[in-house]
């Protein structure tokens, strides 16, 4: 084995344990630990994603060398380096853009605690996206769930208490239909490895053997991870727990988390159950009702929000819609469309929610409308990033979200779900995302003739780290728009060896 290949596990563990170093540490020092250790992963996982796209392969590595039953496997291809890149990229801008809020949002003794779970949370996320076993999958799903929650509660203001545990109810509700699932498909297979389920549910299918269970459980296992990633009508935690989190927080709960949640219902459904299976079952039907209902729900109570990181919050109800319904095509081409729009989604979201972070400063730290008025004239980075994200997730071209709901569009022509699929993606979609994006863009760029437009600018041209962060962000927007034909190209190969 090539000392490449071990970068994976070094990839899970040094977030881990730079988690337990953080714990002692002072703000200072656990702040520059936590972003060290992120951009230390960052490029191991570059590394590592150079690397599966070189050899054309995938690969297991067990740890501790012991096989399964007695050690833990992770399997590592395109598609898994890939995720785990996004994911740790996102990551350290979010949490860059972000530094200066966590100063004013997080009580000081508090702040070592908020970098601890940062790093617990990137762990878990890398390890859901390598894992090749299902419990292990469900174990850090439970490590997500509770970082997750304290990284909203700990602002500390307003409703985030009563909001991080609304969040913490409904994801404990999914993590319990989630292992209920796991429990059935155990039970009548014998097996955790992915593989081994694989091949075990492929000789009941063709048996015909437990058609109930297996219908039962797949139910189960879609809608458990629908809730956390929520998906409508599973949404309700989203907007209060998104909207009340501190900048960095709301950046990756949005950009990142219900993101990794949906890739774990890929990876079961491509790996597991199998395109065929899901289609003979008729899960595709239900997750498309959901996902379309969630679109037009989302961008709706988006439209009616006077609050920036309300409208932001209700918007991801929305780019999760379309990411199930490309799902729910049950093609190898709706998948990759699906994993495009995760790329698309993570960095487009953590751009706005870091934009809005850079808004709200710049006016007194309001996040209203009224407030916000003419702020992208005090801070004029802020105000392009936001535009730009704007467009991007609305779908204007030549921006990557154009791309993604093209590659979407085209993926639904070969299915019988098409008229529903362009009408409601393309059409709708836009039109409505149109709706809450160009209000929101009119008001941060109209003059207030009651506030200096330079008013808050020195603050704003202070944080250098958020400067930092939206024109890394900006730069990844325009590198996939100009190579997203390449990027697709790259998602296919890796889904052709997921399998």
């Amino acid at each position: 084995m090539q000392l490449v290949q071990n970068i994976p596990f070094f990839s899970i563990f040094l977030p881990i344990i730079c988690a337990i170093i953080c714990l002692p540490l002072r703000e200072h020092a656990a702040r520059r630990v936590t972003i060290a250790c992120m951009a230390m992963i960052a490029a191991l996982s570059a590394a590592i994603f150079a690397f599966t796209i070189q050899s054309g392969e995938s690969y297991t590595y067990m740890m501790g060398h012991f096989p399964a039953p007695f050690g833990n496997e992770l399997r590592i291809g395109i598609l898994e380096s890939f995720m785990a890149l996004l994911f740790c990229c996102v990551s350290l801008l979010s949490i860059l853009g972000g530094v200066g809020d966590i100063s004013i949002d997080v009580p000081e003794n508090k702040r070592n605690y908020f970098y601890m779970m940062l790093n617990m949370l990137i762990g878990a996320m890398l390890a859901m996206a390598y894992t090749n076993d299902i419990f292990t999958a469900y174990a850090f799903i439970e490590v997500v769930t509770l970082s997750a929650c304290s990284i909203v509660a700990a602002k500390q203001q307003g409703r985030t208490l009563a909001a991080s545990l609304n969040y913490l109810i409904m994801s404990v509700s999914g993590s319990c239909l989630l292992l209920l699932s796991i429990a059935i498909l155990y039970s009548v297979t014998g097996h955790l490895l992915l593989p081994n389920l694989q091949s075990s549910v492929a000789l009941l299918v063709a048996a015909g053997d437990y058609t109930v269970p297996l219908f039962l459980l797949s139910g189960l296992m879609t809608v458990g991870l629908s809730i956390k990633s929520a998906l409508f009508p599973f949404h309700g935690w989203l907007p209060e727990a998104h909207a009340s989190a501190t900048t960095s927080a709301s950046s990756i709960l949005s950009g990142l988390i219900v993101k990794c949640y949906l890739f774990l219902l890929i990876k079961l459904i491509y790996r597991v159950f199998r395109l065929e299976t899901m289609g003979l079952i008729g899960i595709p039907y239900l997750l498309l009702a959901f996902s379309v209902l969630g679109i037009i729900y989302g961008s709706l109570k988006a439209i009616r929000q006077k609050d920036i990181k309300s409208m932001l919050s209700y918007s991801t109800i929305s780019q999760v819609g379309y990411i199930g319904v490309a799902i729910s095509l049950n093609t190898a081409d709706g998948i990759a469309a699906a994993c495009f729009h995760i790329a698309v989604h993570a960095i487009g979201k953590a751009m706005l929610f870091t934009a809005a972070g850079g808004l709200v400063e710049a006016s007194g730290h309001k996040k209203d409308y009224g407030s916000l008025l003419g702020a992208a004239r005090r801070a004029p980075l802020s105000g392009a990033a936001f535009i730009l994200g704007g467009l991007t997730l609305v779908g204007m071209p030549p921006f990557p979200g154009f791309a993604s709901k093209l590659y979407l569009t085209l993926a639904a022509l070969e299915t019988s779900f098409a008229i529903p699929v362009i009408l409601v993606v393309v059409v709708a979609g836009t039109v409505l995302g149109f709706m809450y994006y160009f209000p929101a863009i009119v008001c941060f760029f109209s003059k207030n003739s009651e506030q200096s437009d330079t008013g808050a600018e020195g603050e704003q041209s202070s944080n250098w780290q958020r400067r930092i962060a939206l024109v890394a962000l900006i730069s990844l927007t325009v590198f996939l728009g100009l190579f997203s034909q390449q990027l697709l190209r790259v998602i296919e190969q890796g889904l052709a060896i997921f399998a």
